[in-house]
């Protein structure tokens, strides 16, 4: 058995376990290795390469694949006869660059087009999660019941019977008593920023979390407004950094706080409630994540507790799917007044057909059902993931941080790591965002924290998606 040895360094943007892939494969082809010659152990040259052990699994399981190698059971790996007869009776070959590119490159393999294990950084989900039935039925009877809407334009805040649709449903599922007058429809909430800006005014501060979803800063950056950063800690916003004067909107995700998974508790809404008052400010209570609660009732949104302060504000998109561009939010009775001054001249921005399917969607129950079975098939991912967590022993290394809500939660390492770790795992075909990715000005404080957005990946892909993050972290250390 030779001991085997490459210059990892040379992989460069390549993946590590490709890389390996190809130099045993050219060994193999031109007869360096020879034909019956058993290879080392996976755990053996993971050793001498410098790389995890699933690196070497990976780069063995291509071989494999490919004929070039085929294990026996309790001895190991070994070349296999006909391939090397088929390359040419194991003779050794130089080979040109040219030959070395078309037999070993793989110039599809980049970061952008690669099929990840497991990317742990954006959420997952079956194509069999949207209610494609129920939709395309009411599709076809709004086609039939509404022709004579569709040569009208939609009205500014949206379809009453989407607005009403929606006030029905925030009633009944969340206990808020939201108007339909008062509600505004838009294609996402990024255009909803831009009308409270309209509302509010560029000269004042919007203040956002530290960390927390940096797109909603970045809107009212571009916009001229000054935005300040607010640190968040285990119960959300932390209210007494905000300033004395001068910030007119304040925006919080209660509910399922992003990154950190955080729920603010009901003594600092209060609190954060008092300080709006006083300010004359208003909160915008972003409630993307809390449909997706899977053990207890949620707790009531600010709305509830502060209706004349809160502007509510969710979307669909997060619960039916990324192609439906609908969002809407509630507005105080003040602020509802400055919009029919100023900005009732607005023309609808979502598509009139969509609205009436999807105010039909909600009254006649089908978005309620749908949340339900949401609800459960996204529980038992998260089973799945706590599973696959403590099967593979990564419990001993890392906290996880979890809330029983939404798709999202925070890894915690007990070692410290370094930048390295997210190559790593790279190679490895796992994507993972460490949460200072979303801080402005609080790395430090989440140093070694990371974000698991996990959805529906399959157990087994859980299990070995894990056990690369051990390997990572075992190779960082």
């Amino acid at each position: 058995m030779q001991v085997l040895t490459y210059p990892i360094e040379e992989s460069g943007k390549k993946p590590v376990y490709k890389y390996i892939y190809e130099c045993i494969r050219r060994d193999i082809i031109s007869g360096k290795i020879p034909k019956g010659e058993r290879l080392p152990s996976k755990r053996t040259l993971a050793g001498n390469l410098g790389v995890s052990v699933i690196t070497v699994e990976n780069a063995y399981s291509l071989l494999e694949q490919e004929g070039f190698i085929y294990t026996l059971q309790k001895k190991g790996y070994y070349v296999s006869e006909d391939a090397v007869t088929a390359f040419g009776n194991g003779y050794v070959k130089e080979f040109s660059k040219e030959e070395e590119r078309e037999l070993f490159q793989d110039p599809g393999d980049t970061k952008e087009n690669r099929e990840y294990i497991a990317d742990f950084s954006v959420n997952t989900f079956g194509a069999d999660s949207f209610p494609f039935d129920a939709w395309a039925k009411i599709s076809r009877k709004v086609l039939l019941d509404r022709e004579e809407s569709f040569l009208m334009a939609p009205e500014g805040r949206g379809v009453y019977e989407l607005r009403s649709a929606i006030s029905g449903y925030l009633y009944e599922a969340k206990g808020i008593s939201a108007p339909a007058e008062r509600i505004i429809i838009g294609p996402g909430t990024e255009y909803l920023h831009h009308i409270l800006i309209q509302l509010i005014g560029r000269n004042s501060f919007v203040a956002v979390e530290d960390p927390g979803y940096k797109k909603v800063g970045k809107i009212y950056e571009a916009n001229g407004v000054r935005v300040l950063h607010i640190p968040v800690d285990g119960d959300g916003m932390v209210i007494d950094r905000l300033p004395s004067r001068g910030t007119k909107l304040v925006h919080i995700s209660p509910s399922h706080h992003f990154p950190t998974g955080c729920i603010m508790p009901v003594s600092r809404r209060r609190k954060l409630l008092e300080w709006a008052r006083e300010q004359d400010a208003y909160i915008i209570e972003d409630d993307y994540d809390s449909e997706l609660k899977f053990e207890g009732r949620p707790l009531l949104p600010m709305y509830s507790m502060g209706s004349d302060r809160v502007i509510y504000m969710n979307t669909f998109t997060r619960t039916l799917a990324p192609s439906i561009r609908v969002a809407y939010m509630v507005l105080p009775e003040k602020l509802d007044k400055i919009y029919s001054e100023r900005l009732d001249f607005y023309s609808g921005t979502v598509s009139a057909f969509e609205q009436y399917t999807l105010a039909a969607f909600i009254r006649e129950g089908y978005y309620e059902r749908h949340i339900r079975r949401m609800r459960k098939r996204f529980a038992k991912c998260h089973d799945r993931l706590l599973r696959a967590f403590k099967e593979t022993g990564l419990d001993r290394d890392a906290i996880l941080h979890e809330s029983k809500a939404g798709l999202h939660l925070m890894i915690e390492f007990k070692k410290e790591v370094n930048k390295n770790f997210i190559k790593l795992l790279e190679d490895d075909y796992v994507k993972i965002n460490p949460i200072d990715l979303y801080c402005y000005n609080s790395e430090l404080s989440y140093k070694n924290k990371y974000l698991i957005c996990y959805g529906e990946i399959a157990e087994d892909r859980l299990i070995t998606a894990m056990k690369a993050i051990k390997g990572a972290l075992k190779e960082n250390g």
